[in-house]
């Protein structure tokens, strides 16, 4: 019987320790962090700069409307190949007949007002009649000057001065009245041209005429509509070469350099322009603008969408590990690094935490500098939050080359 009694009490310890042990386990894998973690390595970053634009000319001839014209047939689309002399658009005749009556009279009234303005401000005589009187008032001055001992009377004085001063103003009224003319006759020179515009389409039945042999590029005008000095067309003449141009924040082009290559990705096609230089990167301001010339026969066309990839590698780091194990914000940036610790329990892992400094960094990684070794393990992900002296769980760890 007492034998029994020491068995039953033996199991029961040992069921009591081996419960224990798998509470200890569970609250153990709860409250334990489970981490992923790298060994630094040496490496360079690589920058990516992706630049939205699309495909336009690099020259063209835009042909356009200096007075307001309506358009009744367009004979052309976009990509059309054109002749010098090709009929563009027509215009409708009477609408053009009477703008060249309206024109023209709006021009013979400008003479008019021209001639009017210069014989109103005649030869400065404004300016002649406030000379001659300050003249008289200084002859006067003088005279009576001489026959009281030098000393100017009071009249003489004021009479002096309201003579000088409408001289002044004269002076200004003619400056401002030869100003006004400039400025009329300028008026008048743009009226003239847009009247000889008019009278040239008269002459040419209406049509407007491509000057150059090449290509339409954009359309500017649809029939019924009346332009109000806007351009119809644009035409981009046979030497003309495709180019893509986009624009981007100034930041985001700090790594990218004329003559770099680059590779272009026209909408709707699968095939992928490799290689290609950049032509020119301008900046003004907090913009920049790249252009890209296409290679000759690159099945493109103007205006179509196209997103330019340009890639640039740093210099060799000796710190290169994954942006995930950066923690902490702008001047103050740190990590957890994997440090074997000492306890009751025996020797486990735990998180040690080491202030870095970031000397660059690209879209996944960062080359850092800091307190902790090329030996270091240091943790790039964890399951939950961590702290300084945690005990964790390395799951995995990376070496890469």
């Amino acid at each position: 019987m007492l034998k029994n009694r020491h068995v039953k009490i033996l199991a029961i310890c040992v069921a009591a320790m081996i419960g224990l042990t798998v509470v200890s386990r569970a609250t153990d894998s709860v409250t334990v962090a489970k981490v992923n973690a790298e060994v630094v390595k040496r490496g360079s970053l690589v920058q990516n700069t992706i630049v939205n634009g699309e495909i336009d000319a690099s020259k063209k001839t835009y042909i356009r409307s200096n007075t307001a014209l309506r358009v009744e047939e367009v004979h052309v689309g976009q990509g059309s190949a054109v002749e010098a002399g090709d009929v563009l658009f027509s215009l409708d005749y009477d609408y053009l007949l009477d703008e060249a009556e309206k024109v023209g009279t709006e021009l013979d009234n400008m003479k008019l007002e021209i001639r009017k303005m210069r014989l109103e401000s005649g030869s400065n005589s404004a300016v002649s009649s406030a000379q001659a009187e300050l003249d008289r008032a200084l002859a006067d001055d003088e005279f009576n000057r001489g026959i009281n001992d030098g000393v100017q009377m009071l009249a003489d004085k004021r009479k002096i001065e309201d003579a000088m001063s409408k001289l002044d103003d004269a002076r200004k009224n003619s400056a401002k009245n030869s100003i006004d003319v400039e400025i009329r006759e300028n008026s008048m020179k743009s009226k003239q041209k847009e009247y000889d515009e008019i009278l040239s389409l008269l002459e040419n039945g209406g049509k407007i005429v491509s000057g150059i042999k090449g290509t339409v590029g954009e359309i500017f005008a649809s029939q019924g509509e009346t332009l109000k000095g806007e351009n119809y067309c644009t035409v981009i003449p046979e030497d003309a070469f495709f180019v893509f141009t986009g624009e981007l924040a100034a930041d985001d082009a700090q790594y990218m350099r004329t003559g770099d290559t680059v590779n272009i990705a026209l909408s709707g096609k699968s095939k992928t322009l490799t290689n290609l230089p950049i032509k020119s990167l301008s900046r003004e301001e907090d913009r920049a603008k790249a252009i890209v010339e296409l290679p000759p026969g690159t099945d493109a066309y103007l205006g179509q969408k196209a997103t330019l990839t340009h890639e640039q590698k740093s210099e060799e780091y000796r710190n290169v590990i994954p942006l995930g194990a950066i923690r902490g914000n702008e001047g103050d940036y740190y990590v957890y690094i994997v440090r074997d610790a000492s306890s009751v329990l025996g020797v486990q892992k735990t998180a040690v935490k080491a202030e870095v400094t970031v000397q660059e960094k690209d879209n996944k990684n960062a080359a850092i500098e800091g307190g902790f070794t090329q030996d270091d393990i240091i943790i790039t992900k964890s399951n939950k939050a961590i702290s300084e002296g945690d005990r964790i769980r390395v799951q995995s760890v990376e070496i890469r080359t």
